[in-house]
């Protein structure tokens, strides 16, 4: 339940992958901690997909794709 309170949060509003990155670490708290190094992984994987021009972070947990506006 929590995860589809945050992931409709975030698509509410863009931003960068760091923040995208933020966001999940701050998830990734409690029973999600395992969670907490894949965060960190996804955000230069992210950075990487947008100089590319795929603009998105891709969710830990269940691969949801967050849109990202800016790729720092």
């Amino acid at each position: 339940m929590a995860g589809l309170a945050l992931a409709a949060g975030q698509a509410a509003h863009a931003r960068s992958c760091t923040e995208q990155g933020k966001e999940c670490d701050s998830w990734a708290s409690g029973p999600n901690t395992h969670f907490k190094p894949a965060c960190k992984k996804e955000i230069g994987a992210c950075i990487a997909r947008c100089k590319q021009g795929q603009k998105y972070f891709l969710g830990v947990s269940v691969g949801n794709q967050y849109p990202i506006d800016t790729c720092k």
